[in-house]
């Protein structure tokens, strides 16, 4: 009569046969692995980061300076001079700046842009696309007529890009949103104003002079032979 199996001992052999199995099973996985990374299929390409490209440094701001006396009196010299080494060393010490001129106009009368050789000069030179901003003193300084004043700036903000206009004194900017127009308008009608009344001064002080034979002026006579 045959002796009966033992149980413990049969469940001890199930074990080690199921772990032998397990281990046949991963050393075939590890060798199919091997074999496919052989044949090059299984090979990950890690493609090299990109350099982060240099942030490009934006444009530097083209600007302009307007400086204008009108008169060659000793006095006006010396604001003239101050107006052009004011604007020259702040837009030299700005960065983000480059400058392109100081335009000027030296004993020039203020009524029209008629006389202004340099005010022209430099209105051209926007409409033709080499100034972003025009720095100025004082809307005196731009003009003291209205009308060309206010049509300049009207010029000048319908370029694309629009070309604004910087007032030192007044702390104003027009770009022509609209936002200035009303205030501009106010403080060019009190320039225009200002320079007729300082006209009509001096003029009457000419004509009291003259009544009174203080008047001094000379006259140069042709040469007769």
């Amino acid at each position: 009569m045959a002796k009966p199996l033992d149980p413990k001992a049969i469940e001890a052999e199930r074990q080690t046969s199921s772990r032998a199995e397990r281990r046949e099973q991963k050393r075939c996985q590890m060798q199919d692995g091997i074999s496919y990374n052989q044949r090059g299929n299984g090979v990950i390409i890690i493609p090299p980061q990109k350099r982060r490209e240099l942030a490009e440094e934006p444009p530097k701001l083209r600007v302009a300076a307007y400086c204008r006396v009108s008169t060659q009196e000793e006095q006006q010299v010396g604001s003239f001079d101050m107006q052009i080494h004011h604007f020259t060393k702040r837009i030299e010490a700005n960065p983000q700046w480059e400058l392109v001129e100081i335009y000027q106009d030296e004993g020039i009368s203020a009524t029209t842009v008629e006389k202004r050789l340099g005010f022209q000069k430099m209105i051209a030179d926007a409409v033709d696309g080499k100034i972003d901003l025009i720095l100025t003193k004082s809307i005196s300084r731009f003009g003291r007529n209205i009308v060309d004043i206010l049509d300049n700036l009207r010029t000048l903000s319908a370029l694309n890009p629009p070309v604004s206009v910087e007032f030192e004194t007044e702390g104003i900017t027009y770009t022509g949103d609209g936002r200035n127009n009303l205030l501009i308008s106010l403080l060019a009608a009190l320039a225009e104003m200002e320079s007729q009344q300082k006209s009509e001064a001096i003029k009457a002080g000419i004509r009291w002079r003259m009544a009174e034979g203080i008047y001094k002026f000379s006259v140069q006579n042709a040469h007769v032979p």
